[in-house]
């Protein structure tokens, strides 16, 4: 007859392993996801920074700029507001959570992002920006004003805040 004790440490082992295996694949599943999680947010994070520092350049003067600015955003007041000063805003959830302003240029007047605002950990306004340029753009060109890339823009984030100006 066999010894029995090799069957009592196997079944010691099963239990052990079914108390402890688990907890181990549970640990090391959230840890892996947790690294994909950051992964994931810091290359969208990113990308969307890179959105958000694109400029455009009008080659006119800044009360034509204006003009054309002013008549994007009326057209779209749910995503865009315009502020007293001279200031845009772009809405995601509210008026002001990126400020855009016209700046001179050496080639004209200059459209660019001046504060971000983030919602969720990170700014949500990129595809409305998109949109305000795109809108701006066909404007411009419309008039016959020509249109072209700025430099761009690069911002940190004031971790006291959570909102994100240019450096």
């Amino acid at each position: 007859m066999d010894n029995p004790l090799i069957y009592v440490a196997a079944i010691g082992a099963i239990i052990v392993l079914a108390i402890f295996l688990p907890r181990w694949v549970r640990r090391s599943t959230d840890a892996a996801g947790g690294r994909a999680g950051r992964r994931y947010a810091t290359d969208r994070l990113a990308g969307i920074l890179d959105e958000l520092g694109t400029t455009l350049v009008l080659h006119t003067s800044e009360g034509t700029a204006r003009e054309i600015v002013d008549g994007v955003v009326l057209q779209q007041p749910r995503k865009f507001a315009r502020f007293d000063g001279g200031g845009y805003g772009i809405r995601f959830v509210e008026p002001d959570d990126a400020l855009v302003r016209l700046v001179d240029d050496e080639d004209g007047t200059r459209l660019e992002v001046e504060r971000i605002r983030e919602h969720l950990g990170v700014p949500n306004t990129s595809e409305f920006w998109a949109d305000l340029r795109s809108g701006v753009s066909t404007a411009a060109r419309d008039r016959g004003i020509a249109v072209s890339p700025g430099r761009p823009t690069h911002h940190r984030r004031d971790a006291a805040t959570g909102t994100w100006t240019p450096d």
